[in-house]
């Protein structure tokens, strides 16, 4: 818990990104009575408002955005939290009225920016003196940088200014309750910590796939693409918890360390890139604002990926990620290998499956092999399918991202967030896939909106006798 109080400064307080997150998860506190009665939360944009106008025009949001029935006695105690500061970022003489001259006080600064800003921001608060007195803490907003050679520049200045230990990076897949849950699983469970392994395990796949196009964010996609504005951040992430090693406890410094591991030895054996295309009354992404004609930029990554870590040697990884396709979720898919022998080889068994949902359902599906009744001897699939958000969304209400996110960072825990060495290992992994792309040519396919993505990712597969998960398999526990 917060042994000191706490003034938690908002830099780009009226994007999208505080409207739609940060100002629900910290209502959502609020609601659990876990914001501070001395928790002071400074909001700072350039328009021209006071702290009511702006609580007035980010009201829709929180009523909107929470999980928990608005409640006005709730935003009343929320709203006593908040002020608004106008000011320019850019302009040093504008910090001095953030200056708190109290050494009792924790200061953590939220850069809810894009990355050119933050730089300029931490150098500002700095150079006013804000820096002196107190405790002062950082959370990113990704992308951490521009590119990779920026992100370093950037890291080198931060470090220097604000010290690692006070340097959160977010990612707000973190924070999802289920990806907390992987190394629950994995390890919890004898059953599955002890064919964890190349000799039981088939193939992995990781899959996120979005309905959405890019909606108002083209001059970022522009820049980023989906390698970097997915792969790079959430695809690695999940990748790196379903394959590390055990860790010696909980500690971030211990699961964190486990990760690096795992980037460190991945390696790009075939890259597909896709682009959505116009279909119906859905926009192409070259006809999207800020959008090139001509683009080459890709809304579409499916990869095929080799680690050179002996327990994984030889197991196929897939990855595959887009935005307008026909389905919205998040999940892993581990597919075991075909029972060997002939004692069943004429019953023709299923092959053993596990899939951990992550978005939007949350939950552990498994599916194996038992007898069908009857008098014959004949194998039917057996699926059991553990829906964590259907369960408990009425019983615990399962904390969004954000909200886990922000409650650990006033309470010091870093667990959730990315390192250093994690945001390096991610950058430089794409800027090889970047390097593929141009040692192979990859061609950018065109897809159509609402459908699966490029057909040369289901050909990946098809040639290795296997094809994509698809979301819904899930269903077959009902049927």
């Amino acid at each position: 818990m917060m042994n000191k109080p706490l003034v938690f400064t908002i830099f780009g307080s009226t994007g999208d990104l505080t409207y739609r997150k940060l100002l629900p998860a910290l209502y959502q506190l609020e609601t659990r009575h876990l914001l501070p009665e001395s928790l002071k939360i400074r909001c700072i944009g350039r328009k021209n408002l006071t702290s009511q106008t702006y609580l007035e025009s980010a009201l829709s949001w929180l009523q909107k955005g929470s999980r928990f029935p608005f409640e006005q006695e709730v935003y009343d105690r929320f709203s006593k939290h908040i002020t608004y500061i106008e000011m320019s970022i850019t302009e040093l003489n504008d910090y001095s009225q953030l200056n708190e001259k109290n050494k009792d006080i924790d200061h953590l600064y939220y850069f809810a920016v894009a990355p050119e800003f933050f730089e300029i921001i931490a150098n500002h608060l700095k150079d006013s003196g804000n820096l002196e007195y107190g405790s002062h803490g950082v959370i990113l907003e990704k992308p951490f940088g521009v590119d990779e050679n920026h992100a370093r520049y950037l890291n080198e200045r931060l470090s220097i200014i604000f010290g690692e230990d006070k340097i959160y990076r977010i990612d707000h897949y973190l924070g999802k309750e289920m990806i907390q849950n992987i190394l629950t699983i994995r390890f919890a469970n004898r059953l599955f910590e002890g064919i964890w392994n190349k000799d039981y395990i088939q193939e992995i796949q990781i899959t996120a796939s979005e309905t959405i196009g890019i909606e108002n964010r083209g001059a970022y996609y522009e820049q980023a693409g989906a390698i970097q504005d997915m792969v790079q951040n959430h695809l690695l992430q999940l990748l790196s918890y379903v394959l590390m090693d055990k860790p010696h406890d909980f500690s971030p410094r211990s699961i964190q360390s486990k990760q690096v591991d795992v980037l460190k030895g991945i390696k790009t054996k075939h890259l597909i890139l896709g682009q959505y295309d116009k279909t119906g009354d859905l926009l192409a992404y070259r006809e999207e604002a800020k959008v090139d004609h001509s683009s080459q930029t890709e809304t579409y990554v499916a990869l095929e990926l080799e680690v050179e870590d002996e327990r994984f040697k030889g197991v196929p990884i897939f990855l595959r990620t887009g935005k307008r396709l026909n389905q919205k979720a998040t999940y892993i898919s581990v597919i075991f290998k075909p029972v060997e022998g002939a004692l069943f080889e004429h019953l023709a068994p299923q092959q053993e499956m596990l899939i951990i949902k992550i978005a939007p359902d949350e939950g552990v599906y498994f599916r194996f092999n038992a007898k069908k009744p009857g008098l014959a001897q004949q194998v039917t699939p057996v699926m059991m399918d553990f829906c964590q958000s259907c369960i408990y969304e009425n019983r615990i209400n399962t904390p969004e991202a954000y909200e886990r996110l922000l409650n650990d960072a006033f309470n010091k825990d870093k667990t959730l967030f990315t390192n250093w060495n994690m945001v390096d290992l991610t950058w430089s992994f794409a800027s090889t896939l970047n390097q593929f792309r141009k040692d192979h040519n990859v061609k950018l396919e065109l897809y159509p909106s609402d459908g699966s993505g490029p057909k040369q990712a289901d050909d990946l597969l098809e040639e290795k006798g296997s094809s994509w998960i698809p979301a819904d398999i899930t269903d077959e526990a009902y049927t």
